[in-house]
């Protein structure tokens, strides 16, 4: 009897100790870094064409970005953070005021080798001005997009979950555009109109990492040119505030003072929209003085006419 219970108490010991040494086989101890993936974050770009830039190209007004190009042809500055899922304890803060080099994607930096495995959130931002701040209220940071009624910045974003463990340490993760574009083209002009003054109204004025818009702007810009009897300008603006359109408004001046307006051409409302260029072309009628105005919409100029702002 005792030599079969030492036999039996034998055999639980070497299952025992065979399940252990799964275990530590299978298991990836922190104290021995070599085995555990670090996590690494890359950069893409998502966004690196506008969704109706073929019909705007068509039309000699843009042109159709490359699938080659590094990041830093889109992205030309970068602000990071990586934080922990349940705490928003930072792991990551970095802001890059230049990105360098001709890479498809950019590294996340200053990630502990000892960071331990985990879900962790990865909020990124490009092109934001320099001194622009990003409030942050419980892990959930926005961004004002228009401060002082300024036109914006072609700012890229990316806010994604990711889940670290040994089978997962590399993430790539995609900046999307936040702003859309506004072109204004306009022909006929005399040479000595040189000078416009816009504002667009019911403009969003600040966006979240769940890219929601809020706020309503009024956005001023000023253009000046040398004469041409052809210009064309752009302006990143961030999407119609709510569900109504935005209103444009636009004077031109033989003057840079821009005291008395030669042209006022009547308010236009316009549909803003995330990566969207919204066109519009004012052609001027030196006899009246007047500029008939078109608006590109689905490859095709719509006259507007008679048109009335609520």
């Amino acid at each position: 009897m005792r030599h079969r219970a030492t036999n039996q108490m034998i055999r639980k010991l070497t299952i025992l100790l065979s399940v252990f040494a799964v275990l530590a086989f299978c298991s990836c101890v922190r104290e021995d870094i070599q085995p555990c993936p670090p996590l690494q974050i890359m950069f893409g770009v998502e966004d690196r064409n506008y969704d109706n830039i073929d019909d705007v190209t068509v039309e000699g007004l843009d042109v159709r970005r490359g699938d080659n190009e590094p990041f830093r042809a889109f992205v030309g500055s970068l602000y990071y953070v990586v934080e922990d899922y349940s705490t928003h304890e930072i792991v990551v803060e970095k802001r890059i005021p230049v990105v360098e080099g001709d890479d498809m994607r950019v590294a996340c930096e200053g990630i502990d080798e000892e960071l331990p495995f985990g879900r962790y959130i990865v909020t990124a931002w490009g092109n934001l001005p320099g001194e622009a701040v990003v409030d942050n209220d419980g892990g959930l940071r926005s961004s004002v997009l228009h401060p002082d009624g300024l036109e914006g910045n072609d700012i890229y974003m990316v806010c994604d979950t990711i889940d670290y463990d040994y089978d997962n340490g590399l993430h790539n993760v995609d900046l999307r555009r936040v702003n859309g574009k506004m072109l204004i083209e306009v022909r006929n002009l005399p040479a000595d109109v040189r000078w416009s003054a816009k504002t667009v109204d019911n403009v969003a004025g600040c966006v979240n990492t769940r890219f929601e818009y809020s706020g309503a702007e009024l956005v001023r810009a000023k253009e000046e040119w040398n004469g041409e009897s052809r210009i064309l300008t752009d302006t990143y603006l961030a999407p119609s505030a709510g569900r109504q359109p935005s209103v444009l408004d636009v004077e031109f001046y033989d003057d840079a003072s821009r005291t008395n307006a030669v042209c006022k051409p009547a308010p236009v409302k316009v549909p803003l929209s995330r990566n969207h260029i919204t066109v519009v072309r004012y052609d001027y009628d030196a006899e009246t003085g007047m500029c008939e105005i078109f608006m590109l919409v689905d490859s095709r100029w719509e006259n507007i006419h008679d048109l009335e702002i609520d």
